[in-house]
């Protein structure tokens, strides 16, 4: 099972979004994308599920585009930056949306909702109104939308997050980074958005950095974080400090 990238370029209006972009998404494995503003991380994102076409990107060997929306669905769940929804649905309702690409009954759906209702312990907002709810509980709840999405099959799952823990407290950043890390131990291949290098470093197994929809260094935290990837990719000199293994930085000063 394999998710790859291989020379993909994505422009709009003549403005290359990603140049010549190989990534491999591997099953089993964190991978986070970093980057300065507009590098191509969400572009990458949306050409790695399909929503946007670009020739080169190949699930199981096979042209993304050619494999049914309703299949595809049932092996990449996408949450994205933001996820509008101005209807009175409870947070459970919501969730049930992530079950919408399969055909297993409700019986089975229901069991995988409330099997991810008690591993991200969404209990205590599975039956307020959504509209009601803040942003950072919207968006526990949507990361639950999605983790239902492929929850049947977690080996064989892709799932990939834009900057999720943007609108998380502490408490429940710690909480999803946990919860990738089970997906990551269940086999399934996690892909998320990191402005927090350091974030990035503790918790990613491979580190994939960005800059103007380039790829310039993809491995290990080690490998790839260090002053010369960082003063390159967003025009700062670092100091690392902490373990070699997954080295954490301190802004020194703008190159």
């Amino acid at each position: 099972m394999s998710l790859a990238l291989r020379n993909v370029s994505f422009e709009i209006d003549g403005t290359y979004l990603l140049n010549q972009v190989s990534v491999d998404i591997r099953p089993a494995c964190i991978t986070a994308l970093i980057g300065p503003n507009g590098a191509g991380k969400t572009t990458l994102l949306r050409t790695a599920s399909g929503e946007l076409v670009a020739d080169g990107v190949m699930l199981d060997g096979q042209p993304i585009s050619d494999i049914a929306l309703e299949v595809r669905a049932q092996r990449i769940a996408f949450l994205t930056q933001s996820s509008a929804l101005d209807f009175p649905f409870t947070g459970l309702e919501v969730m049930h949306m992530g079950r919408i690409p399969h055909l297993t009954g409700a019986i089975h759906d229901r069991r995988m909702v409330e099997e991810v209702v008690d591993k991200c312990d969404l209990g205590s907002l599975s039956q307020r109104i959504y509209t009601t709810l803040s942003g950072g509980e919207k968006q526990r709840i949507q990361i639950g939308r999605i983790l239902c999405q492929v929850w049947d099959d977690l080996e064989s799952a892709y799932v990939l997050f834009d900057e999720p823990t943007a609108a998380l407290d502490l408490a429940h950043q710690l909480t999803f980074f946990n919860i990738i890390q089970m997906l990551r131990d269940c086999g399934a291949a996690v892909v998320v958005v990191l402005h927090d290098i350091n974030l990035a470093s503790k918790f990613a197994d491979q580190i994939c950095v960005l800059a103007s929809g380039e790829v310039l260094a993809t491995g290990s935290p080690s490998e790839v974080i260090n002053a010369g990837n960082i003063g390159k990719a967003f025009g700062v000199s670092i100091d690392t400090l902490g373990s070699s293994e997954r080295p954490i930085i301190q802004v020194r000063t703008i190159l």
